[in-house]
């Protein structure tokens, strides 16, 4: 397991793409599961306002489910639906890595300055949103430029279709 934290950290960094994660149905389930375990902690215990144990993994589920459907239609117009499953692994991994990082700094800067979090949660957002940018550049075969574009795309519309199937 520490193979794969050290590969999703990579990807990360930059440093490899989504082509190296193994293509393993285990593996993609096994990610889902903790991505959806650290979504549902994250709002119960970090978030600003208390949400019920119900509600935070509907939330997350839906998340998950909504982000899925995004990255496989954008693969799909593209005709790389073969490279689906390590996509989503790699998308899902390294939001892991970056949820992680953004609860940590979160919590260790609300308590020093309420704009220190602000400015750190931002720059931690945008460090997120290249890293996502990143992994589409090297799915989809496409300028990095035009991955950040689909990694905004699938988040905005993500947290849309979150929203209106929870209210």
């Amino acid at each position: 397991m520490q193979a794969v934290l050290t590969l999703f950290w990579r990807i990360c960094l930059f440093k490899t793409g989504p082509e190296a994660v193994p293509t393993s149905t285990t593996l993609t389930f096994i990610v889902i599961a903790l991505n959806a375990l650290l979504n549902v902690i994250v709002q119960l215990f970090i978030g600003e306002r208390e949400v019920s144990l119900l509600r935070a993994l509907t939330v997350s589920v839906v998340s998950l489910a909504a982000t899925g459907a995004l990255v496989g239609f954008v693969m799909t117009l593209m005709s790389l639906q073969h490279r689906l499953q390590q996509t989503l692994t790699a998308l899902y991994g390294v939001d892991i890595m970056t949820t992680a990082v953004t609860s940590i700094a979160f919590a260790a800067a609300g308590r020093f300055a309420p704009d220190a979090a602000v400015f750190v949660i931002t720059l931690l957002t945008l460090w997120s949103l290249a890293v996502y940018g990143f992994v589409f550049h090297r799915a989809l075969n496409i300028h990095i430029g035009v991955g950040i574009a689909v990694a905004l795309f699938v988040a905005i519309f993500s947290v849309a279709i979150t929203q209106t199937a929870l209210s």
